[in-house]
């Protein structure tokens, strides 16, 4: 089993509310002598128009323990006679799960107008063998994108208007006009990590005491809501100074704070916090759950603190949502076989796209060997459950090396190492299913983990057979699945988007409460 979704809303909430979040961006401070010195550059750098070049370093801690750290760099230049600020960033990220440590690095880049007008930009996700590299320049109402990854180099466009700024846009909106108490802003800005244009919402409230890495300080609180394409919001809370500049950040996803710190501190060794994001993220249950992966059908008492279960998880052919309060969902699932009655009777239409068919930069099925695989797993069977059951079958034996230690590999880089946990699993099996024709998709959520008595965050399989989406998870090969799978969300993980797909984790992490009825 694995939480490897868990792993992906990290990189997101670091990429997008770190990277971009905007105000959860790469700013915040230590105090002391070396707190008055970051302040006072920032105290410069406000007149960010004035061509003020800087260095910025964080450090990254969830849930009170260091997990690491990020440097930006801010400078000004003038190419063919056009001002622009260059902005590079590193997220350097070791998290444990399930025992084993993740080492992660995110790299972006971008030139922008003096004014926080985005040109162009690159990044760099290192997340598997091979890294996701997606690059973008703005071209009249377009941003157009290109992404690569092993063996496969695609271009996509996203809308976009003269007023949306970079990875950087709030972090320089507050540096230039400083907010004040009670006053809202609203700022429209690429997220890295997502490559989509969110709508980031502050909201000022007054000046309080914050306690800083080592020591305390009065600071203006600024509430931020970023909301992404399809309704999906993250909140967190920024800290600034008289000048703008942010001192200390909170992600509610996760727990997440950053701190601005001196180039040695961050760069200081440390060892992954004790937080485990396999053990320590899971929803415990107060009693075990007899056989769920063998039940036909399962109800399921949903809580959320903050928030609303019905939305957060999804309605289909393998379960129902009902609301009953504000914070409260009736989730019932439901094993579904070809062929068989049952599963959700009043699931919506939700045919496949074109996208659930063909190949793309995560689920490379037009790859060589990927193809041959393909046909190898399920040799001449034509009928198309027998031939998915294969595959899963297939999968499962073929990753022979189960751990927790890969970021996100793609489908390409799994059929040459034969490695990973439940994304690797899942988008392998995607690929293996459209190379035989099966449109197949990765759906994101919770699984019971057997003999632990808990949900962990997990990835696993839809492929659309006899006008169904029926469920395979690789991760156990029991050809098919029970009522112990419980889905948030699905993907088809095309376009440079695709790791969007893992917001809905983002939403329930840590808030969420089971109970089997």
């Amino acid at each position: 089993m694995s939480t490897k979704s868990i792993n992906q809303v990290r990189l997101v909430c670091f990429g997008v509310l770190l990277a971009m979040a905007e105000g959860c961006g790469p700013a915040t401070a230590p105090s002391g002598t070396t707190q008055r010195r970051v302040v006072a550059e920032d105290r410069a750098a406000a007149n960010v128009n004035g061509g003020i070049d800087r260095e910025i370093w964080d450090v990254y801690r969830i849930r009170g323990g260091r997990v690491g750290y990020g440097r930006t760099s801010i400078k000004h230049a003038t190419v063919s006679g056009r001002d622009i600020v260059r902005i590079d960033g590193l997220n350097h990220l070791a998290i444990k799960r399930f025992g084993q440590t993740t080492e992660q690095d995110i790299r972006f880049s971008s030139n922008e107008t003096p004014g926080g007008q985005l040109i162009d930009f690159q990044s760099e996700i290192k997340q598997g063998p091979v890294p996701l590299k997606v690059s973008g320049r703005v071209a009249g109402d377009r941003l157009e994108i290109k992404t690569v990854t092993q063996g496969k180099e695609l271009s996509s466009s996203i809308p976009w208007k003269t007023g949306y700024g970079g990875f950087y846009a709030s972090e320089m909106s507050l540096l230039r006009k400083p907010m004040k108490p009670e006053e809202k802003r609203s700022i429209r800005a690429l997220a890295v990590a997502v490559y989509q244009v969110a709508t980031i919402e502050m909201a000022a409230k007054d000046y309080e005491t914050v306690e800083l890495l080592s020591g305390s300080v009065e600071l203006l609180r600024i509430d931020t809501v970023t909301e992404f394409p399809g309704g999906t919001t993250l909140d967190g809370t920024v800290w600034i100074d008289r000048t703008g500049a942010i001192l200390k950040t909170f992600i509610k996803a996760l727990d997440i704070e950053t701190f601005r710190v001196p180039k040695a501190v961050a760069l200081e060794e440390f060892e992954a916090a004790d937080l485990d994001l396999g053990w320590d993220i899971s929803v415990r249950l107060e009693r075990p759950i007899e056989q769920p992966h063998e039940a036909k059908q399962v109800r399921y008492l949903m809580r959320l603190d903050g928030g609303d279960p019905a939305a957060a998880f999804v309605s289909g052919e393998s379960q129902a949502v009902k609301s009953i309060d504000a914070n409260t969902a009736e989730l019932t699932v439901f094993a579904i076989r070809p062929g068989q009655d049952g599963g959700n009777p009043n699931a919506p239409d939700d045919p496949p796209t074109a996208a659930d068919r063909e190949p793309n930069n995560l689920v490379q099925s037009d790859n060589t060997k990927i193809v041959a695989e393909a046909g190898k797993a399920a040799g001449d069977e034509t009928d198309p459950w027998r031939i998915a059951v294969a595959l899963e079958q297939y999968v499962h034996h073929e990753i022979t090396e189960k751990n927790f230690s890969q970021a996100f590999a793609t489908a390409a880089d799994v059929a040459e190492t034969r490695e990973g946990d439940c994304s690797e699993h899942a988008v392998f099996l995607a690929a293996l299913a459209r190379a035989r024709g099966l449109p197949a998709r990765i759906a994101i959520g919770l699984v019971y983990m057997q003999g632990t008595q808990s949900f962990g965050y997990h990835a696993w399989n839809e492929v659309y057979i006899d006008g169904r989406w029926i469920p395979l998870d690789a991760t156990l090969a029991k050809g098919g699945i029970g009522a112990g799978h419980l889905k948030l969300g699905h993907s088809s993980l095309d376009g440079a988007s695709a790791l969007s797909s893992f917001l809905p984790v983002a939403q329930v992490a840590g808030r969420l409460k089971i109970e089997k009825l």
